[in-house]
């Protein structure tokens, strides 16, 4: 049976996702119904729209810093709560605490060179680490890891249109829907964004998805509950600018039965993060690079309690 606890490590770098207002700034009332569509007029947005969208949101976010996250997470019969810290800047610079009575018990991070993750509950005692290099040469993890993917669901990485984007509706949704390969797997990416002007805690993008477009089932889901505007500093003198990150967020593997709930608490946006947040820790009795060793099976560590 698959430990809840690779699951935690897995679930929170696979990906995140992010909710943003179509509208900008505008509030309305919350008595007063939002807007039948998110654009000014009522045809449907292009591929090009929605991406440049994101994009000029991903502009606006730099980085993010949360030392009040909350994890409860639901897996085949199973129950784990723990609390920590969150850390992420662009580009590639991440790091994720989780605790459980104050004792550290999940470690992942990344910089610009390589990645790394580990589990105090691990019978093998490993930090596992990873070259970006060897990673991108097709590197079997023992866990889904994607550092392109983890930057765009928090909303930080600017994406380009491909050929075979394109925008689908219902009543109520656009949805933007991306063909591409990831390590030599083909899969679609689905951004599903909300109609009319979102407000106060409502996110504007409800979830992210990714689809193994072979089998057609769904690898991953991220439904974002409620979204967080936080005034961030410009720099410029001029009053700050409102950047909208996930707060609450609810992950999803259907494959392994799990569910996992992310509630990032109180949040600090483009606030210059220390460069030594990022250093790879020496922790665990040795370090185990994937770019050279690849262990048996998957990495399963032994369940909280």
């Amino acid at each position: 049976m698959t430990s809840p606890n690779v699951l935690i490590t897995a679930a929170l770098l696979s990906l995140l996702g992010s909710g943003c207002n179509l509208l900008g700034p505008k509030r309305t009332p919350k008595d007063d119904p939002p807007p039948p569509l998110p654009t000014a007029d009522d045809r449907k947005p292009s591929a090009e729209q929605l991406i440049s969208y994101l994009n000029k949101q991903a502009d606006h976010l730099e980085s993010i810093e949360t030392r009040s996250l909350d994890i409860d997470v639901k897996a085949q019969g199973s129950t784990v709560s723990l609390d920590g810290s969150l850390y992420c800047q662009k580009p590639r610079n991440f790091k994720l605490v989780g605790r459980k009575l104050g004792m550290e018990q999940v470690l992942v991070g990344s910089n610009a060179d390589r990645f790394w993750f580990y589990v105090k509950q691990d019978p093998s005692n490993a930090l596992f680490h990873c070259s970006y290099t060897d990673f991108e040469k097709g590197v079997d993890l023992p866990y889904p890891f994607d550092p392109e993917w983890v930057l765009e669901a928090l909303g930080m990485a600017r994406i380009t249109a491909g050929e075979n984007t394109k925008v689908e509706e219902d009543r109520g949704h656009y949805k933007l829907i991306e063909e591409t390969t990831l390590r030599g797997q083909k899969v679609k990416k689905l951004t599903v964004f909300h109609k009319g002007n979102s407000r106060d805690s409502q996110p504007q993008i409800v979830s992210r998805s990714m689809v193994d477009v072979a089998t057609g089932k769904t690898l991953c889901t991220a439904v974002i509950k409620e979204v967080s505007r936080i005034p961030a500093e410009r720099g410029d003198g001029l009053p700050p600018r409102y950047v909208v990150c996930p707060r609450v967020i609810q992950l999803e593997w259907p494959q392994q039965d799990t569910k996992m709930t992310l509630d990032l608490g109180k949040m600090t946006v483009n606030r210059g993060i220390s460069q030594d947040q990022f250093d790879m820790p020496s922790v665990g009795a040795k370090q185990v690079d994937l770019g050279k060793y690849r262990p048996a099976g998957r990495v399963v560590p032994a369940g909280y309690r």
